[in-house]
């Protein structure tokens, strides 16, 4: 990786100069990339089949591409020190993501279409009937109607299409199971940001539980921006793999609050700063572990923020390449990348065998569970479905939190410094530093 990014004149992890909070310079950087990928939607917006915009769509892709992975590799994020290191992997992860939708509004040619509709269908909130009425400006009843609205490319058009990678304006079906998932009453916005900012409360309060208990675990450097290992070769088995599997439990916890938390204050600001509709701002998750089956857990309940891309992207490609096993594992497989590719910017290299290798083995355990039900006509569900979904991913799991981290995500400052951590300071208080 190192030796690939030096040929393309992209700097040294750990040569970059930090990022300039005030230097214009530094954000027309950060904003070039985003100019492709405006004008590359606009055009697959308009004129999706057009010769001429499918060319200057193609000729457009190779710098925009160059200009995001530059992005990534030109500077430190981690400006408030050590502790802030994470900043560059959430800046990867961001560029990543535009970058694959750069690459998905390349290759198109079907212009997305708006679903007409102005709100999402009410739930019965207390019992009125009235909650649940319709929304559709057309009199239709249902999420999924068949009538779309053309798009004519306007910039705002392709802002809110940017904007909204889970799709829920444009696939009906995504659209539909997310607004299931809605506890929040959305005809009241006052109770609807209320309900959201006690959310965010909880979220960061478990995280920093998780983040806490991490910290805590007698593994040298493991809480630490160094980074540590979550296995102890000082503390004999089981006690070893006691320890790792609870560092796996939590990391796993402390993504989901991080990413819940994160929507949170997305929610806050679109609803209560920008006036938007509250129903435009469905829950991410749907209660993961809950899952009695691995596919149930990727396909449904965990969050689906980016699986387009790995839909219409890893999975064509790979079942082009080898059917309906090769969809599985294409998408699965550029997940992997996606992720292997954004600590990068960590300062401690990739570490494919065993993040892109985590998401490759979610694919097989998808085709061995498609394969059980061919062999005997049942699901995996139920109980014992839980129980293998659990032990599964408590055993893989192990291949992705180990690489994570080693590179100090654990140590990281998130939404509240140390000082403000309520179960660090209790921690310390109790126990020492």
């Amino acid at each position: 990786m190192e030796g690939l990014l030096a040929n393309l004149g992209i700097p040294d992890a750990h040569s970059r100069p930090l990022f300039n909070l005030f230097s214009l310079s530094d954000w027309m950087v950060v904003a070039l990339p985003h100019a492709f990928l405006i004008s590359t939607t606009k055009l697959a917006m308009t004129s999706p089949r057009d010769p001429i915009s499918q060319a200057t769509r193609l000729l457009l892709l190779p710098v925009g591409l160059y200009a995001y992975v530059y992005v990534v590799a030109f500077r430190d994020y981690a400006v408030a020190g050590p502790e802030s290191n994470v900043r560059n992997y959430g800046v990867g992860l961001f560029n990543f993501a535009a970058a694959l939708k750069l690459l998905e509004m390349s290759f198109t040619r079907t212009a997305p279409q708006r679903i007409p509709k102005s709100a999402p269908p009410k739930k019965l909130i207390n019992g009125d009937a009235k909650a649940q009425s319709t929304y559709n400006q057309n009199g239709s009843s249902e999420p999924n109607a068949t009538e779309a609205a053309g798009t004519t490319g306007s910039i705002k058009e392709v802002m809110e299409y940017l904007c909204d990678p889970r799709l829920l304006h444009y696939d009906a079906t995504m659209a539909r199971n997310s607004y299931d998932l809605e506890t929040r009453d959305t005809t009241n916005r006052l109770s609807f940001l209320l309900s959201t900012i006690l959310l965010y409360v909880t979220h960061v309060a478990f995280l920093d539980l998780f983040q806490t208990i991490v910290q805590s675990l007698p593994n040298p450097g493991l809480g630490t921006p160094g980074g540590g290992s979550i296995f102890n070769d000082s503390v004999s088995p089981p006690f070893r793999y006691l320890i790792s599997s609870v560092a796996v439990l939590c990391a796993g916890g402390s993504v989901y609050c991080g990413l819940q938390a994160g929507h949170n204050i997305v929610t806050l600001i679109g609803v209560g700063l920008l006036g938007q509709d509250p129903s435009d701002y469905p829950p991410m998750f749907d209660k993961p572990w809950l899952s009695t089956s691995v596919r149930e857990l990727w396909s449904k309940r965990w969050h689906l923020v980016l699986r387009v891309f790995f839909t219409t992207i890893g999975a064509r490609v790979g079942g082009a390449l080898l059917g309906d096993v090769g969809a599985v594992l294409g998408a699965f497989t550029l997940s992997g990348i996606l992720h292997d590719w954004t600590i990068w910017g960590m300062g401690k290299g990739t570490d494919p065998l065993r993040i892109v290798g985590f998401f490759y083995v979610q694919g097989v355990a998808v085709i061995l569970e498609t394969v059980w039900r061919k062999l005997t006509g049942k699901r995996v569900e139920g109980w014992w479905g839980r129980v293998w979904t659990w032990s599964f991913m408590l055993v893989s799991s192990h291949l992705v939190v180990e690489a994570w981290l080693q590179r100090g995500i654990a140590g990281g400052t998130f939404f509240l410094p140390d000082e403000f951590r309520p179960f660090l300071q209790l921690r310390n208080l109790v126990f020492g530093k």
